[in-house]
């Protein structure tokens, strides 16, 4: 299981490690939080990642077995499948309070520290990423230009700033012999304050060229794109959406619940679909529990769209696709108890 598990994790961290070393190349956020995010990220994943690593170890364990004829030893010495069931349902049990616990609290607080922190990475960004001496890109925009010529140490004051924009098609150029970052308490927003400084707006020679002086000038600065993404279902904390009681916050709480649910029977699925022959190998029913585990999410998907969008009652939810599951694991698991797809009774 550790050993599926760390492939899970490489595949996914090393996928979400590009998406926000890009962000922090676009200037959305400042690359010193990458692994942070990266991190957050990660833990609220685990919800997902523990059952299926799971679900894929008890397979490829138990397919050793059988094509070892282990299996066929068990048997022998009065082991039955169900007394081996019920072995990995104990297994099962202390993973699926470890995925409950990570779905129902440790996710959602993740989800939103990790949302939190690239607003306030994004907007750290604009600053972090000025060079003194050097002109740079102003916000996302091409035509903006921002120039300054020594940054404090704090990097929230500056000296000798230039500024050009491009508004309405006609230049908007600012200097100043200093500027500083001003955050609005209320908004979050940040502003650029310049001192002592001019202002130039039109097209050189143009009538209606415009020159004005000033004491003080405030430009908000546009936060980048990763910013104005809205709270997701996903980060609001689990007694919230008890309370909310909406169709959303209903289908958000039902795949939580399933994490933990799926856990149990996917680590028993993995059990009965093992069964293999010694000339077939362990990996031999790799391909069809991968196809089963794929139905099985995209059914817990579809059933949470369909409580989005009303089309279900609450009632039915997500609980139908967990019972069509444990019915598919019964059939398999009295065929190997019985030798038979259905017993039929003496007449």
């Amino acid at each position: 299981m550790l050993a599926v598990l760390l492939v899970l994790l490489l595949i996914f961290m090393g996928r979400y490690f590009a998406l926000f070393l890009s962000y922090a190349v676009d200037g959305d956020i400042t690359a010193s939080v990458v692994v942070d995010l990266l991190l957050l990220r990660t833990m609220s994943a685990f919800n997902m990642m523990l059952p299926f690593a799971l679900y894929i170890a008890v397979l490829i364990s138990f397919g050793r077995l059988y094509k070892d004829n282990e299996m066929t030893a068990l048997a022998a010495s009065g082991v039955s499948i169900t007394r081996i069931n019920f072995t990995i349902m104990g297994l099962g049990t202390f993973f699926v309070v470890v995925v409950a616990v990570i779905a129902l609290w440790i996710s959602p607080w993740a989800d939103d520290k990790q949302k939190e922190m690239e607003i306030e990475a994004g907007k750290a960004s604009i600053v972090e990423s000025l060079s003194p001496g050097q002109f740079n890109q102003f916000s996302k925009r091409k035509d903006a230009v921002f120039y300054v010529g020594a940054i404090a140490e704090d990097r929230q004051s500056f000296q000798n700033v230039f500024l050009q924009m491009e508004v309405n098609k006609r230049m908007d150029v600012y200097s100043a012999d200093h500027g500083y970052i001003h955050r609005d308490e209320e908004t979050g927003d940040r502003y650029l304050v310049l001192v002592n400084g001019y202002r130039y707006l039109g097209n050189p020679g143009e009538q209606d060229f415009l020159i004005q002086e000033y004491e003080k000038y405030a430009v908000r600065l546009a936060l980048p794109k990763i910013s104005k993404q809205p709270r997701s279902k996903s980060a609001v904390p689990t007694a919230q959406l008890l309370q909310d009681a909406k169709p959303k916050d209903m289908a958000e709480l039902q795949w939580r619940l399933s994490m933990p649910i799926s856990t149990l029977l996917l680590a028993m699925l993995g059990l009965v679909i093992s069964r293999t022959s010694p000339r077939q190998g362990r990996f031999a029913k790799l391909f069809v529990a991968i196809l089963v585990y794929v139905i099985y999410n995209n059914l817990i998907s579809v059933a949470r769209s369909w409580i989005e969008q009303n089309k279900v009652p609450v009632e039915v939810g997500i609980w139908w696709v967990h019972l069509l599951l444990f019915v598919f694991i019964a059939i398999l698991l009295n065929q190997q108890i019985t030798g038979r797809w259905f017993k039929l009774s003496a007449s």
